[in-house]
């Protein structure tokens, strides 16, 4: 058994070396430097597991029917009804805990603190996440991965999850991290 790992998660960690070098040199709050690396390393992350290995191979798993769904919760359905406990936890709950830190991110993103600027954060990156699925395997030819309404979905869910952590974190944290001069400036 090899351990493969993702040009997404060097490309990552060479960003987050980068950042820290830059941020060291430059004049930079501490809290702002810790966010960002936090944030650096949480995407890359996400990219390695949602996007890569990007595999091109036009007989692997040519476009059929099953390659992009569109009907809400078919597939968390399917997965009820008839998967194992395992690939339920990995597909249901994994899409949902992969973008829980991405909800405690969204208020330190947001300079202007109104519902619709966090329901457009929410919506974007799941999205985001499945249309570069979708270009990359129509791009390829070769559907490896399905391109899926329900991960949008789960991945909202644990978005939502992460932005309440957030609102009932100790106090301290958010004075740390969110309420106080940080926020306004990053």
């Amino acid at each position: 058994m090899t351990l493969e790992i993702p040009v997404a998660f060097f490309a990552g960690i060479i960003a987050l070396i980068f950042w820290i070098i830059i941020s060291c040199v430059t004049k930079q709050i501490r809290s702002k430097k810790i966010l960002i690396s936090l944030f650096i390393l949480y995407m890359t992350v996400v990219v390695s597991i949602t996007i890569f290995p990007i595999i091109i191979d036009s007989d692997l798993m040519p476009i059929n029917d099953s390659s992009i769904i569109l009907v809400p919760f078919s597939t968390i359905t399917n997965l009820l009804e008839n998967a194992t406990l395992w690939t339920i936890v990995l597909q249901i709950i994994g899409n949902i805990i992969m973008t829980i830190p991405y909800g405690i991110f969204i208020p330190f993103m947001v300079k202007k603190k109104r519902w619709y600027n966090y329901l457009i954060y929410t919506l974007t990156f799941p999205l985001a996440i499945e249309l570069t699925q979708l270009i990359i395997c129509v791009s390829t030819n070769s559907f490896y991965r399905t391109v899926d309404i329900d991960d949008v979905i789960l991945n909202s869910i644990g978005i939502i999850i992460g932005y309440g952590i957030y609102k009932i974190l100790p106090k301290f944290v958010k004075e740390y991290f969110g309420n106080n001069r940080t926020a306004e400036k990053l």
